[in-house]
């Protein structure tokens, strides 16, 4: 066996050996693929998280057993919070999620598979909770079951990055190995055909390379048989600027995907209060609509919802609201009437004091209704 022929089939057809380069650059593809996209997920599973499950007996919400359910303690091992985080996330990473209800508590799926069927119910099957996998199946009017869209967004993310996130691992690997030594190790025939050599080889590269990489000055003892050049080229690595701008464009896809303003994905803090509406408008809302109306169809269904009993998820709790900034528009609405004092108090987060006076409504004499306003002519308005 020649020389080639051993190089061949100890290292592969590759004439020089990096083992680990090739795992590194991956690993950071990854890294940052999975970072970008975990923090567009979290964002809206946090918000919707927030959010407040209203449900309605006769029109009327009330906040009994059904609401305390959903807002409070699905079952026994979660709070609302963490029910509603796992939910979403499952959702928008998985396209798809479930809640299964046992025994009167809500449980989200960590698993499951489902038989679609075009006129008649689906059914679900291998349905797991924690490490319990549930034997029996399930129809689709007895769980909760959301599909995001036809088109799965976390795999097109994975496609787009591909190309361009291995420019980010490469260039993270530049910065980090700016003036490392690499060089060409020349073994003789004679060197190579002893029975130890590979042994011998192993620490040669163990024991005296790595520490003569790992340190500023340091000489290299060669025994014979063995060459080392060095091939080290100074190149000029990326700067950090770079490096922030190729890492702000994977963060700026994950949020295009999952409708997530640039700003907010890059947490930029300017004009923040119109960048979030828009987000809630776009990202959360649509989210939010869809598990009300679920909700609504599997738990009370058509003949329930006609008499005005239902579940819908309320957005208003997201944005933070400061009162003195709201005090003008609370003004406006009690005085002309569209809400009550109590009504306001729990839109601006504060308890209703469920007195009379408060629960009353109230209009200023500046308004008054256009019939009699065309009988009155030109009235000026009052003070």
């Amino acid at each position: 066996m020649n020389m080639n022929d051993y190089f061949l089939r100890a290292f592969g057809r590759e004439s020089t050996i990096n083992v680990t380069t090739q795992i590194e650059e991956e690993l950071t593809e990854v890294f940052f693929k999975e970072l970008a996209t975990a923090c567009a997920i979290n964002m809206i599973a946090s918000l919707i998280s927030k959010c407040e499950f209203r449900t309605f007996i006769k029109g009327i919400p009330e906040k009994k057993g059904e609401y305390y359910l959903w807002n409070y303690e699905p079952n026994q091992n979660q709070n609302a919070g963490d029910f509603w985080q796992q939910f979403v996330t499952n959702l928008l990473y998985d396209n798809a999620a479930l809640i299964v209800e046992v025994g009167g508590k809500l449980y989200v799926a960590d698993s499951f598979t489902r038989t679609h069927y075009s006129f008649r119910e689906d059914v679900f099957n291998n349905i797991t909770i924690g490490d319990l996998t549930m034997q029996r199946s399930m129809l689709s009017h007895e769980v909760i079951y959301l599909e995001l869209d036809n088109i799965n967004a976390r795999r097109r993310l994975e496609g787009s990055y591909t190309a361009y996130g291995q420019t980010v691992a490469k260039a993270i690997r530049s910065v980090l190995r700016a003036g490392a030594q690499k060089g060409i190790l020349n073994i003789d025939a004679q060197t190579a055909a002893q029975p130890d050599f590979t042994t011998k080889l192993q620490t040669l590269i163990t024991d005296r390379f790595k520490p003569f990489y790992d340190t500023d000055s340091a000489v290299l003892p060669l025994q014979t048989g063995y060459t080392y050049t060095d091939v080290t080229k100074q190149t000029t690595a990326p700067t950090p600027a770079d490096l922030n701008e190729r890492i702000n464009y994977e963060f700026e896809m994950a949020g295009r995907a999952y409708k997530i303003p640039k700003a907010l994905m890059l947490g930029d803090v300017s004009d923040v209060e119109k960048i979030t509406k828009n987000f809630l408008t776009f990202a959360i809302d649509p989210i939010c609509q869809r598990i009300g109306s679920e909700v609504t169809r599997k738990k009370y269904g058509e003949k329930q919802f006609a008499k005005g009993n239902y579940m819908d998820v309320n957005t208003n709790c997201i944005q933070h609201i400061d009162i003195f900034e709201q005090a003008t528009n609370s003004d406006k609405l009690l005085s002309s009437g569209l809400y009550c004092i109590d009504e306001l108090r729990v839109k601006l987060g504060d308890t209703a004091l469920k007195t009379d006076w408060s629960q009353k409504h109230y209009i200023t004499k500046n308004y008054a209704e256009a019939e009699k306003m065309e009988h009155l002519g030109d009235v000026k308005g009052g003070e």
